[in-house]
């Protein structure tokens, strides 16, 4: 996460997540926003990253004790379980990079740039954003993957602890929050820029797999292509009694 917002510029100076603009549009009261902005943006959000390192912090003072277990076969799972969660999360943002970086040529010169000819059509790039490989699946992979990451980490940090409920869950448990709330706020914007992305959110869950793609939204756009197909075939039937009555 860190790497993608780097490279998206979000470290540069003036820089800030396109979110907030809809925050502030929302909050009109000058003085409110400043006290959100102490208390939230400063200070809640700097608590939070302190605190989901603390299971991490229990594992350095494991270590520090002369009777504490060696690296079992447990561990070993553990650690490939957040390592491959890290892994998805780099694709998932990945290919999401690739396609905005494909939709914003396209927008410029009307044309697909060569290096993703074949792997996106026109009308991905003009839907406005992607539904393909990994977020086929989730409409957040990335997102789903970095909670899983430090729920890991607690998970691995309560099984070397043999406390299965502490306090080092505080952070997993705000970071699960805040995604809930963040999300939400970034789908509203996407359903209100993009038509179709109801749809999408009809067909794929928002973080964890649906068995079924089956949607339940149909934009007016297909329902009027339905319309419109049902047609001919009305008309024909129609000629094809009155052919009857006139014989």
């Amino acid at each position: 996460m860190t790497f993608n917002y780097w490279r998206r510029g979000g470290y540069s100076i003036g820089s800030e997540d396109y979110r907030w603009q809809v925050v502030r549009s929302k909050v009109n009261n000058r003085f409110v926003f400043f006290i959100f902005n102490i208390l939230f943006i400063s200070l809640t959000q700097s608590l939070l990253l302190l605190l989901i390192t603390a299971p991490t912090y229990n594992f350095l003072l494991l270590s520090r004790l002369s009777d504490h277990k060696s690296f079992e076969v447990p561990d070993l799972v553990f650690s490939r379980v957040a390592f491959f969660f890290i892994i998805i999360e780099y694709f998932a943002d990945q290919q999401q990079w690739n396609f905005q970086t494909a939709k914003h040529n396209y927008q410029q010169t009307a044309r697909i740039p060569d290096q993703y000819k074949g792997r996106y059509e026109p009308e991905d790039l003009e839907r406005g954003f992607v539904v393909s490989g990994l977020w086929s699946l989730s409409r957040h992979p990335n997102f789903l993957c970095e909670q899983a990451i430090w729920l890991t980490l607690y998970l691995w940090n309560c099984y070397r602890t043999e406390s299965y409920v502490q306090w080092t869950g505080i952070g997993v448990l705000g970071l699960l929050l805040i995604f809930q709330g963040s999300v939400r706020l970034t789908e509203s914007i996407s359903a209100g820029k993009y038509p179709e992305y109801k749809e999408y959110q009809a067909r794929v869950g928002r973080f964890i797999p649906r068995l079924s793609v089956k949607p339940k939204y149909k934009s007016s756009k297909k329902k009027a292509r339905k319309a419109v197909t049902e047609q001919p075939e009305e008309s024909e039937q129609t000629t094809h009694e009155a052919d009857k009555k006139s014989q």
